[in-house]
């Protein structure tokens, strides 16, 4: 996902601010689909 976002080392170091608010950005997608697979697997399986 974060090659996908284009986070990489080099976007840390030239554009901080913005690399920060691309990985809460993939943070918060990410603990969404755990989420979502977690309520799939405890209520559906």
């Amino acid at each position: 996902m974060m090659g996908a976002a284009g986070v990489t080392e080099e976007l840390k170091a030239r554009n901080p601010m913005r690399w920060a608010g691309l990985m809460n950005t993939l943070k918060a997608q990410v603990e969404e689909v755990l989420l979502q697979e977690l309520v799939y697997i405890r209520f559906w399986a």
